[in-house]
């Protein structure tokens, strides 16, 4: 509880769990938006392109201006920006006027605002919470987000069958106007440089990103994995659920047991330490497999849940344990920016693989394709941990700085 002690944090933590519900509300009120206004499943996913695509692309850009001003005033303008965005949505819904093409451009101003704001707040942990608690302090944002998924699904699909979609996304406005006055509550001195030019520091950016080898390899081995392993499981499993393993409820409840995972994930990234980060990063990912095998031979939900569930913790867990070494070995004047590469290179394969997942099923067989899957994630897992930059990465040669956020 340590890292919930200090003002600035808790701060940032109420702000991010408020903002997290009304991420995980807004994607089923936009969908059912676009179907009420007489959109088709082809326009939801482009509505969902249109924010992914926006925020990748962008994210570069994003991580410059995390690493050039305040970073607390970047996040602010962005849930500013959010909030805007869905509150026009809301009120264009609310009134009658809203139009499909208007929503899928709102939605890319919303993707790109969330670029903006997610490598600022990724540098701002690192400097308002002290390295021996980074850790716990990543632990508790993923109990927040992962606690967040089923409360949000849930009050979205609640708001949406009762009042609407227009007022669901009003409501998500305003967890962004929340988040913003909680921001504007945290007392820190931000790292501020004035810099080069635009461009010079984003090489500068992409140059800290690839001289650290770790980085980079894993980088590129979770977007394999997104391409190959995540993203074939979740766009096949609705398909073989609906005609061999009872339908959309059987589904939810693999997605519920994810879920739940998740959320165990984060409560044992508080306290896990290793001496070998990656090494435990990568190992925790070998059994995200099994649910891919399971479902690869149609196993009945007993078995496919609680395997989703472990899935769910592997990922978790991992992602607590990589945040702290990101944000502990890489120098805090250029965090921002290179968070900012990391995640567009760990999310650019995830589209590719969404699209490509029925056209090679179709081809190969989904049985094949999945266990495909299974078997690349283990194989290069364990190439990737005997790595020895992964290898001997160890915590004692971070970069260690105080904090600098104001007392609490």
């Amino acid at each position: 509880m340590e890292a919930l002690r200090d003002r600035n944090f808790r701060l940032l933590f109420a702000g991010r769990a408020i903002s997290y519900f009304g991420t995980y509300l807004a994607p089923i009120a936009v969908a059912f938006a676009i179907l009420d206004l007489g959109g088709s499943a082809t326009e939801v996913g482009l509505s969902f392109a249109a924010w992914t695509i926006a925020q990748v692309s962008t994210l570069a850009f994003g991580g410059v201006i995390g690493d050039r001003l305040p970073r607390r005033a970047v996040m602010i303008a962005g849930d500013t920006a959010s909030f805007a965005v869905r509150a026009t949505m809301g009120v264009l819904l609310v009134a009658g006027h809203a139009r499909i093409w208007e929503l899928i451009a709102l939605q890319a101003c919303g993707g790109a605002a969330v670029a903006f704001y997610n490598p600022a707040f990724y540098g701002l942990v690192r400097e308002i919470v002290k390295p021996a608690l980074m850790q716990q302090a990543n632990g508790y944002l993923a109990i927040a987000r992962y606690a967040a998924f089923p409360l949000g699904a849930a009050a979205g699909g609640t708001i949406v069958a009762t009042v609407g979609s227009g007022t669901a996304l009003l409501f998500d406005a305003a967890t962004y106007g929340a988040s913003a006055l909680l921001l504007s509550q945290v007392k820190v001195e931000s790292l501020v440089r004035a810099g080069s030019s635009f461009l010079a520091e984003l090489r500068d950016g992409w140059s800290a990103f690839v001289e650290n080898t770790w980085m980079w390899v894993l980088v590129l081995w979770i977007a394999l994995y997104f391409l190959i392993t995540y993203a074939p499981f979740f766009v096949l499993g609705p398909y073989i659920a609906k005609h061999s393993m009872g339908g959309a409820g059987t589904w939810g409840v693999v997605v519920t047991g994810e879920g739940v995972g998740a959320l165990l994930g984060g409560l044992l990234g508080l306290r896990l330490r290793t001496k070998r980060p990656l090494v435990a990063t990568g190992l925790l990912f070998l059994p995200t497999a099994v649910q891919s095998v399971l479902l690869a031979f149609h196993a009945p939900v007993e078995l496919l849940a609680p395997a989703a569930a472990l899935a769910g913790f592997a990922f978790s867990c991992g992602s607590v344990v990589w945040d702290t070494v990101v944000q502990r070995m890489i120098a805090p004047d250029k965090l921002a920016r290179v968070a900012a590469y990391g995640w567009m290179g760990a999310m650019v394969f995830l589209p590719a693989g969404y699209a490509l997942a029925g056209p090679i099923s179709s081809l190969v067989g989904m049985r094949a394709y999945l266990l495909f899957g299974a078997g690349w994630v283990i194989a290069s897992t364990l190439v990737v941990v005997r790595l020895r930059s992964v290898r001997e990465l160890t915590l004692d040669q971070a970069v260690e700085t105080a904090p600098l956020a104001a007392p609490a």
